[in-house]
């Protein structure tokens, strides 16, 4: 099934030959195993074992193991294996309590293999897998839901959402990411405990929509959360434009053009919000909605700038060709201007308009620093120079110096200063 062993898997195969070899029980377990099967390599293995906490860290000693999650039976190994520093999770079998407060269990017992596996939440990520034997041990129906694509709950769907709310966005996320479906049993738990989303933290929220609308599987993702419910809490501003089917296909249209690789996440927000923008054209309203999805995922300061350069400049974009270079260059040399680019793009299919903007300003910000942000031919010595004092004049007088320098209209510093000259006998006339 590890058609590639990597490092990786030989660290956590040795884990688990020594726990073997001490008297133990332990497998690969969940995603580790479910993305085997899918044929993608994994890059972290979580190892299940009957061995608790004190016999996993008497088997590694102490040197070799931290604890990350002792009160849950889980415990780091690690250690450096061919030059590369390796850790798997090792985690007790264990049977789970009253989930109070909708994210982990209040108390955990120990327990059987089966046990443990039908306490976790999806079928595809129930399975384990023995190393030493080759062997995938199914207790919950993952390997036909694998084979048949599609994401289902273990057990009741209902009492896996209400012991972790997170769970109701994660269903979706992994629905998404790997093209399935969801059982329609899952889904319907989804819709009818969808209020409980309200419950979970901002930042854990932020993280699951940061995969969902970075993946290719956006537009799908985002369908879904609005199907089953979910973003009358997530996103309540703008939930009522996506109530009816007519209404969100066309809100929807720019999330759908994004390119299909990996695009940050704020273009994928702003592509949402782009819509609504360009309707309401408010720039007060524009600040007070990006504040409220600031509180509701936690986004960072710095992501709801770049979210705000997006939305603000991508029709500019668009139109970049038809515009000054002086009115392009300045958002070019901004740190956000890809994303604002993805978003430009999409908006442009969206409305089936010509790409020659995106193009345009594609090809220049790959330009040498030099030539796409030259040096300025004058500064602020030289105003000061011809008597003038920082202010407004001061200002302003820079600032056309460089439109016309960026536009081609100055070539070299001798003509700014010769414009200036003029420029301040002609203030000093007036």
């Amino acid at each position: 099934m590890y058609n590639v062993k990597s490092v990786d898997f030989q660290f956590a195969e040795q884990v688990v030959r020594q726990l073997v070899n001490a008297g133990h029980i332990a497998y690969f377990a969940g995603g580790c195993v479910r993305d085997a099967i899918l044929g993608n390599e994994p890059h972290d293995f979580d190892i299940a074992t009957d061995a608790t906490t004190e016999e996993v860290r008497a088997t590694f000693g102490n040197a070799h193991t931290r604890a990350v999650g002792e009160a849950f039976g889980v415990v780091l190994v690690h250690q450096r294996i061919k030059g590369k520093n390796c850790q798997v999770e090792v985690a007790t079998f264990r049977t789970d309590g009253s989930y109070s407060d909708g994210r982990r269990p209040d108390w955990v017992a120990l327990a059987t293999p089966e046990e443990d596996a039908r306490r976790r939440d999806f079928t595809i990520n129930g399975l384990f897998y023995d190393p030493l034997k080759g062997q995938v041990i199914d207790y919950v129906g993952g390997q036909a839901d694998l084979e048949n694509r599609i994401v289902r709950a273990i057990g009741v769907a209902a009492d896996r959402f209400n012991e972790d709310k997170l769970r109701l966005l994660r269903a979706i996320r992994f629905a998404g990411r790997f093209g399935f479906t969801l059982d329609s049993d899952t889904q319907s738990a989804i819709q009818q405990s969808s209020p409980g989303i309200a419950s979970v933290s901002g930042e854990r929220i932020g993280v699951e929509i940061k995969k969902m609308l970075e993946h290719p599987s956006r537009a799908w993702a985002w369908t879904k959360l609005i199907e089953t419910g979910l973003t009358r809490f997530l996103f309540p501003e703008l939930d009522h434009r996506w109530t009816h089917a007519g209404d969100r296909h066309r809100d929807l249209l720019v999330l759908q053009n994004l390119p299909r690789l990996h695009v940050d996440w704020t273009s994928s927000i702003g592509a949402l919000v782009l819509p609504w923008y360009i309707e309401h054209r408010s720039e007060d309203a524009l600040d007070t909605l990006l504040m409220a999805l600031k509180q509701h995922w936690k986004i960072s300061n710095i992501d709801l700038e770049c979210l705000a350069f997006a939305i603000r400049n991508a029709e500019v974009f668009v139109d970049a060709t038809h515009r000054p270079w002086s009115q392009i260059q300045p958002l070019m040399v901004c740190r956000f201007a890809r994303p604002a680019l993805d978003l430009a793009e999409a908006l442009a299919k969206a409305l089936s308009q010509p790409l020659n903007g995106v193009q345009f300003c594609r090809t220049q910000v790959q330009l040498p620093e030099h030539i796409l942000n030259p040096v300025p031919f004058l500064h602020g010595g030289d105003l000061i120079a011809q008597g003038l004092k920082p202010g407004p004049l001061f200002t302003r007088l820079l600032s056309e110096a460089r439109a016309l320098q960026l536009d081609s209209h100055l070539l070299h510093r001798e003509a700014a200063l010769a414009w200036l000259a003029e420029a301040v006998r002609h203030v000093s006339n007036s």
